[in-house]
């Protein structure tokens, strides 16, 4: 009886002995966590892209781009008033984000059926950029315009859309 009384001894100290070495290789710690929300961005564009007036002649481009600098080409006749459109971008200061731009876009004219197609969009500045401390960006945006060869006169006007998003 006294060896099993042993046995049973030492069989309860080396359990005791093995749930102590268990419970202490287990640990633990703490973390902390954090998330900032960001203010909606809100987009506001603030002057048209514009063209001026041209004389189509056998066509060509008329290229206004977002620095305001213009170039034209083939035998068309570019004048007047040219500028890029202009956008102001509002959101959380110092946020970064970035523009997208369309791929085309394109005008009508006014009480007929004829277009003109706008592509080369371009923007200053370009592709991502920074919010100031204020929280908000001015940016332009210029493209290229195609006037066919007899282009019909008159006023043509056409949206684009651009977008912005937190980068």
């Amino acid at each position: 009886m006294r060896n099993t009384f042993r046995i049973a001894l030492v069989g309860a100290a080396l359990s005791a002995v093995s749930f102590a070495s268990a419970a202490s290789a287990a640990t633990s710690a703490t973390a902390n966590a954090s998330a900032e929300v960001l203010s909606t961005l809100t987009l506001t564009a603030n002057s048209a892209l514009n063209f001026g007036q041209i004389a189509a002649n056998t066509g060509g481009t008329v290229t206004v781009n977002a620095d305001s600098t213009t170039a034209s080409s083939g035998t068309l006749v570019s004048t007047g008033t040219r500028a890029p459109a202009g956008f102001t971008v509002t959101g959380t200061p110092n946020a970064n984000v970035v523009l997208t731009l369309p791929a085309s876009a394109t005008l009508t004219r006014s009480g007929g059926t004829e277009t003109m197609a706008i592509g080369g969009f371009n923007s200053n500045p370009a592709g991502a950029f920074q919010l100031g401390g204020t929280g908000s960006a001015n940016f332009a945006v210029g493209g290229t315009l195609t006037v066919a060869s007899g282009q019909v006169a008159g006023v043509y006007n056409g949206t684009f859309s651009v977008s912005v998003e937190y980068q």
